[in-house]
């Protein structure tokens, strides 16, 4: 499973931020979900996958993306911080 919080540069947490995990080459969302009231969200593992690409993003921030590598069965907790949109 790959669980995690998004928060902004000064720690404070993101609510109803989109997290999308993503195809290889970022142009197609396989699933999305969004953060919960305390910036949290969580994907289910996916069957026989180790490699994630998942796309953060809300309104007023910049997006972030990032590659995840999860070992068989693993799970994974991150924290993410979206930078303010300038």
């Amino acid at each position: 499973m790959v669980a995690g919080v998004v928060t902004d540069s000064a720690g404070a947490v993101i609510p109803q931020a989109t997290v999308e995990e993503r195809s290889e080459d970022w142009k197609t969302v396989i699933r999305s979900t969004e953060t919960d009231d305390n910036g949290r969200f969580h994907l289910s593992p996916s069957p026989n996958k180790a490699l994630y690409h998942l796309e953060f993003s809300r309104s007023g921030f910049n997006r972030v993306r990032i590659k995840l590598q999860l070992e068989k069965k693993a799970t994974s907790s991150v924290v993410v911080k979206l930078p303010v949109a300038t």
